[in-house]
């Protein structure tokens, strides 16, 4: 049980690293020790990324429609 346990916590680590490096978060001065600071983190991450991306994803819709509309306005004029 020892050596499954180990592995399962490598390849948390590195998932918890990846997860890490793509978000670029960056490692910082305090990174997860545990397993449940680990799923945490990573849980965070992912919904932190989803979270601006949907925020600058409507922004940018938002700028889009406003210069459609004034372009519409500028040609009427």
């Amino acid at each position: 049980m020892g050596a499954l346990d180990e592995d399962d916590n490598q390849y948390l680590t590195a998932f918890y690293f990846t997860v890490t490096t793509i978000t670029t978060v960056g490692y910082g001065d305090i990174s997860g020790g545990t397993k449940t600071e680990k799923v945490f983190c990573i849980f965070i991450q992912v919904v932190g990324v989803i979270a601006f991306s949907i925020a600058s994803g409507s922004l940018a819709s938002i700028i889009t429609s406003y210069d459609t509309k004034n372009a519409k306005l500028e040609h009427r004029l």
